[in-house]
């Protein structure tokens, strides 16, 4: 099913034995191995992950604004992002059992702080409602103990992130049918097909590869980088309204678009409160 050459071939018994050595991870996406670049083990899976690093650092500046008025704490969002991109690098590069568990656990880490920050206190113990840090700590526990179990079976690791993604794609939709916003509501409607689009290459660079590589087009995963990236940043920016507005309807946050309003899709999305001169105290340290 791939294309491999002898740099890529390990010995099976030897893969937890040395978890940095080349092609030690069990998990070997359909982009054939070794053929652009003999230092690359999958060169376009590797090249597409670009944008994890430009657009996070983009996004930490056009939200700066709303961090030092609400709190730091959505910004560490974004700079994990950009640890999954050179997790991801890594991973594709070598095909390491190392670059492997670097990737999944920073995703990890996502999930775990974002529901850390976002999840509505309605759907809380009521002692974490009234003390947000406890749950804060709990779910910094969750994903410690999840990072350990990481380690025992790492080919399931992929499929259980995503069973732990999908409660957050039902609370966005739950919250955002909710919404006066018309405008939050269309991104949201984009954030969503855009990860069912990926969920779904996803799944068949996985299931049928053979189909691919017959077409000559194994560079499914490449694009799903794209999406995943993309759907992801537009989630963070959701849930960030979404919170805010939750705990007061009133406060005037919008939504814009950077560079350009009129070509949206093609730019950064972002919040930005309208009545910045008044210091509404309580839109601070809600995340």
């Amino acid at each position: 099913m791939y294309l491999t050459t002898s740099i890529s071939k390990v010995i099976v018994n030897s893969r937890y034995d040395n978890p940095f050595q080349l092609g030690s991870s069990t998990v070997d996406w359909c982009e054939p191995n070794y053929v652009i670049s003999e230092y690359i083990a999958e060169f376009w899976n590797t090249v597409s992950n670009i944008f994890f690093f430009l657009v996070p650092p983009f996004m930490i500046i056009l939200f700066r604004p709303y961090s030092k008025r609400v709190a730091n704490g959505i910004g560490i969002l974004w700079i994990i992002l950009i640890i999954i991109g050179a997790g991801s690098v890594y991973f594709h590069a070598t095909l390491s059992l190392a670059g492997q568990l670097v990737d999944e656990i920073s995703i990890l880490w996502v999930l775990a702080l974002g529901y850390a920050l976002f999840l509505p206190a309605a759907y809380l113990p009521q002692s974490f409602r009234v003390q947000r840090h406890r749950f804060v700590y709990s779910c910094i526990i969750f994903a410690s103990i999840i990072t350990g179990c990481s380690f025992v079976y790492p080919y399931a690791n992929a499929f259980a992130l995503m069973a732990l993604g999908l409660p957050a794609i039902f609370f966005i939709v739950l919250h955002l049918l909710r919404s006066e916003s018309t405008r939050i509501k269309s991104l949201g409607i984009h954030c969503f097909a855009m990860w069912v689009i990926a969920v779904t290459i996803w799944i068949s660079d996985r299931m049928f590869c053979s189909y691919w590589l017959s077409i000559s087009f194994p560079y499914l995963h490449s694009i799903w980088h794209l999406l995943i990236l993309f759907s992801s940043n537009q989630g963070i920016v959701i849930c960030g309204y979404l919170t805010i507005k939750q705990q007061n309807p009133q406060v005037n946050l919008h939504l814009h678009y950077w560079p350009n309003e009129q070509w949206k899709w093609l730019s950064l999305p972002y919040l930005k409160f309208h009545d910045e001169d008044n210091d509404n105290l309580s839109t601070k340290s809600i995340i």
